[in-house]
């Protein structure tokens, strides 16, 4: 059996930098039990592009110390998933030193490229004598804030073209105007032009990963921040993912924990599992957010069949984000926090995060995975 763990979004604030004295082990040292899987994946929220770009996490200008890949590599990380739409804050060196220092320091990547034959080489990484195919795609690089764009398109995986460039669709706007968007563009094909090479190289992606593996996993980073229902662009994209024919999509961007959608055939889709790493609360357009203090770890078991088939089951932990005596965050399973503090208030908030994220109300007690 394969056993994949997924976490959500991996960030690195100005105080963390400040108060780890570049060692950020104790960070991720109570995420202990994510080392018993097979191949844990998380998404790296920030270049890890060098000291002489400057260390930074302004709003849409991130950069992180090479040290912090140390801390996730001794969490047990194996893949760093890197198209999202902070890759190209240091710009396209940015993305050449982060790739260097991920892979020095012994990480598998996936999302960004060093070169056209490397972006269109397949990621399939064989677990159990399972192949399985990882796909990293993301809706933007936050082009519309520090008005950097891609030189070298291979060099990012885009679902659509760069913020203000003909085609694309502002997350940051309303849910309305997404939606009419994706009516305009997609549907009366005003646009369609400017966006179609990204679906089709999206669907060729899928469709060759599908030939070559016998699981494809597509890890789609999108979607409207800090809102619990999921946006209409996201339901489109993830609908024309499972058309070109992935088995699964695991989502993040947004920040906090959206509920999982099952399709009346069984297709399963996560749209957003949170924050797994993040300093406390949030601050967005003038208000703060408490929930990115908790995430979902999504678990993916396969096993072959006797007819040579593909069986999977799914399940997730909720983690929490405390702090230590020195203020440092740590990344916990919840259920640990409430062995410790078995009380009321803390029981309902982890059962209010696990039934979001399951999309109904069935489970009752804390449990350290909850089954899908």
């Amino acid at each position: 059996m394969a056993d994949i763990t997924f976490t959500g979004d991996i960030m690195c604030s100005p105080n963390m930098t400040k108060l780890a004295n570049n060692n950020y082990s104790s960070i991720f040292q109570r995420a202990y039990k994510l080392k018993s899987c097979d191949y844990l994946v998380g998404n790296l929220e920030t270049p890890i592009a060098g000291e002489e770009m400057k260390f930074t996490h302004e709003r849409y200008c991130f950069n992180t110390p090479e040290s912090y890949l140390t801390a996730l590599k001794e969490c047990g990380f194996h893949l760093l998933t890197l198209a999202n739409n902070h890759c190209m804050d240091r710009d396209e060196q940015g993305i050449e030193n982060t790739l260097k220092n991920c892979r020095n320091a012994g990480f598998d990547t996936i999302g960004i490229y060093a070169s056209a034959e490397e972006r269109n080489t397949l990621f399939i990484k064989e677990l159990d004598g399972i192949k399985v195919a990882f796909i990293n795609y993301t809706y933007g690089t936050n082009a519309f804030a520090h008005h950097r764009f891609l030189k070298h398109p291979y060099m990012v995986n885009l679902s659509q073209p760069e913020e203000t460039l003909p085609g694309s669709i502002h997350l940051l706007n309303s849910y309305e105007k997404i939606g009419s968007e994706v009516e305009r563009i997609y549907t009366h094909g005003k646009d369609f032009e400017f966006v179609k090479p990204y679906l089709d190289q999206l669907e060729n992606d899928i469709r060759r990963a599908k030939a070559a593996a016998d699981y494809v996993i597509v890890i789609m980073h999108n979607g409207s921040q800090y809102i619990r229902e999921v946006d209409p662009y996201s339901l489109f994209l993830a609908d024309k993912i499972k058309q070109f024919g992935a088995n699964i999509i695991v989502g993040h961007h947004q920040h906090l924990i959206q509920s999982c959608l099952t399709d009346h055939d069984g297709y399963f889709k996560i749209f957003c599992l949170g924050n797994f790493m993040c300093d406390g609360k949030i601050e967005a357009d003038d208000f703060y957010f408490d929930s990115p203090l908790v995430s979902a770890v999504f678990h993916l078991s396969l096993s072959r069949r006797d007819d040579g088939s593909i069986q999977e089951k799914k399940s997730f932990s909720i983690y929490t984000t405390v702090k230590d005596k020195l203020g440092l965050p740590c990344a916990i399973d919840s259920y640990d926090v409430y062995q410790k503090r078995n009380e009321t208030y803390l029981k309902e908030k982890i059962l209010r995060y696990a039934n979001l994220f399951a999309g109904s109300n069935k489970y009752q007690n804390v449990q350290e995975r909850y089954e899908l």
